[in-house]
């Protein structure tokens, strides 16, 4: 792993310096050392100053093009007032261009291949997996637990946990409190995350001053139902720091603005080129499987907890209990025809006619039926905070594995939580990855798609 920056680096730079050679291939003699000594410090500096040029156990396709486009729009500034200043009449403007063009090309296939592939690779096989454990049965720290399991490319190996209640759970539960330490000595365990919901003060200071004397690393998992829990932003008074609450981004009047903006083109451009053609096919199918409407519209709670008419196609038959009972798998409600659409989500797709009329968004915590708004809204703390924005199509929660049927209340109680990170840590850039996200999981099987 350690290798990988300077080889990555190194990879960079040939392609630059070959890639100069080739598209100036015409006049050679115009490529001087000292042309291609002021490229690849140019590269280095755009790397240093954009600080976009690192690698980690996370890595992703979206956020590595993006931090390559910063890097590569620097260095092309850089490069075109070299020439502008020193070789103005030397270099055309379409063979700059030519250059420009292909050297992004060339670097994002590279990046993709050395991020995406190689790293994955690498960090999927290594030996070197970090074994952490955790302190405190939480809703976060199971759903922690999970995650890691399910994305291996972190490089988490999670022993288990430390409670004092092995009573209310079926994790692994490897000891009390009290004897964390003897295991980590015994196990090679290099990190401890304690969940600040379930730990009390006297078994936490133990635990740092044990971490501390023993160089292991001790992470904190807030507890969603304190202040910890909340979106905050650390200042200064002098050299006091101080805890203040982030503004919510929807609060802001010109995003409110860019994200209808986007809701309208995105499901503008889905009814007329997909709608359009879609719909007269699906309606076959669902017409012919069973006796009923082509489609379902159901009160779902939206913006401000008001009810609105979200439009699905219809996959079950007609029964008493569509408005009060959630799908399950293998759920005897469901047609042949529905279960496929449910499975491919498909049945979802008609919303954008929600979202063209204003109801819903493309991106956004899913709409929840109006009873279980109100069940879950004694069960939950804080779970009337995801109907502060418009309801989505999509969300952070479906792609982060929570979506369809909630067995247990924890699983509503992380679908709200994340729900909620979503609101707070609103962004453009948030919206396309989680959109991103969602085309990529329709090619993939979901256990909670049914």
């Amino acid at each position: 792993m350690k290798y990988l920056v300077p080889l990555n680096f190194i990879g960079e730079l040939v392609i630059i310096n070959i890639l100069l050679l080739t598209v100036f291939y015409s006049s050679p003699s115009l490529v001087t050392p000292n042309i291609l000594l002021f490229c690849t410090i140019a590269w280095f500096l755009s790397t240093f100053f954009t600080k976009h040029y690192y690698f980690n156990r996370s890595p992703g396709i979206l956020i590595n093009i993006f931090n390559l486009c910063t890097l590569f729009v620097l260095y092309v500034l850089v490069f075109y007032a070299f020439i502008g200043f020193f070789h103005k009449n030397t270099f055309s403007d379409t063979q700059i261009l030519h250059y420009s063009f292909w050297l992004f090309i060339s670097l994002m296939v590279w990046r993709i291949t050395v991020f995406f592939f190689i790293l994955k690779l690498l960090v999927r096989s290594s030996r070197n997996k970090k074994n952490i454990v955790i302190v405190g049965l939480s809703t976060n720290s199971i759903y922690l637990k999970e995650f890691f399991g399910k994305h291996p490319e972190y490089g988490y190996e999670v022993l288990g946990f430390f409670s004092n209640n092995r009573t209310t759970t079926n994790e692994k539960v490897l000891g009390t409190e009290d004897e964390v330490e003897q295991f980590v000595l015994n196990n090679k365990v290099s990190e401890i995350l304690c969940s600040l919901e379930k730990v009390n003060s006297a078994s936490l200071n133990s635990i740092i001053k044990f971490a501390e004397n023993n160089l292991i690393i001790v992470k904190f998992i807030p507890d969603s139902t304190s202040a910890l829990g909340y979106n905050l932003v650390l200042s200064y008074i002098e050299l006091i720091p101080l805890l203040l609450m982030r503004k919510n981004p929807f609060d802001e009047i010109l995003n409110q603005y860019l994200k209808r903006a986007f809701d309208l083109c995105f499901s503008a451009l889905v009814v007329i080129f997909i709608l359009s053609w879609l719909i007269p096919v699906i309606s076959l199918f669902v017409l012919f499987s069973s006796k009923g409407p082509l489609f379902f519209v159901q009160k779902r709670s939206g913006l401000n907890n008001t009810p609105f008419n979200c439009i699905k196609f219809r996959t079950m038959k007609l029964n008493e209990e569509a408005d009060s009972s959630q799908a399950i798998k293998n759920d005897p409600r469901l047609t042949k025809v529905g279960s496929f659409l449910r499975k491919t989500s498909l049945d979802e797709i008609p919303q954008f006619f929600n979202v063209l009329f204003g109801s819903m968004s493309v991106v956004g915590p899913r709409p929840h039926m109006l009873k279980h708004t109100e069940e879950y809204s004694q069960k939950v703390d804080r779970y009337m905070v995801r109907h502060s924005v418009k309801p989505g199509i999509t969300g952070l929660s479906q792609i982060m594995g929570y979506r369809g049927e909630t067995k247990e209340l924890y699983q509503m109680k992380m679908r709200a939580r994340v729900d909620r990170f979503y609101i707070e840590n609103w962004s453009f850039y948030l919206d396309i990855k989680i959109i991103y996200f969602t085309l990529i999981s329709l090619f993939k099987k979901d256990e909670n798609a049914f």
